[in-house]
């Protein structure tokens, strides 16, 4: 995924514009693991092998996500009742 991409992305759930934290990336600039954060409504989605992750919570795959998260010290916990997952730093 390139910052030219990044910017042009926004939250699915309630399109506000998302935050990213970059854990690794090519030479070129190319972000391949990321996570991109709304500070809204605090859900998140992660970039992996350069590909957002922008699904709604129901239709994601956490043994996709799980070891990445937890490769960057991240703990995934279920939220308060709605369905929305929310990450905790280990």
């Amino acid at each position: 995924m390139t910052r030219e991409l990044y910017k042009k992305l926004c939250c699915p759930v309630d399109k506000h514009d998302l935050e990213i934290n970059i854990f690794t990336k090519t030479e070129e600039g190319e972000i391949i693991e990321a996570l991109l954060t709304c500070p809204q409504c605090h859900r998140y989605f992660p970039v992996i092998y350069g590909i957002p992750i922008l699904i709604p919570d129901e239709y994601r795959d956490e043994g996709l996500e799980k070891p990445m998260l937890k490769k960057w010290g991240f703990e995934l916990h279920e939220g308060d009742g709605n369905n929305e997952r929310r990450l905790l730093k280990e």
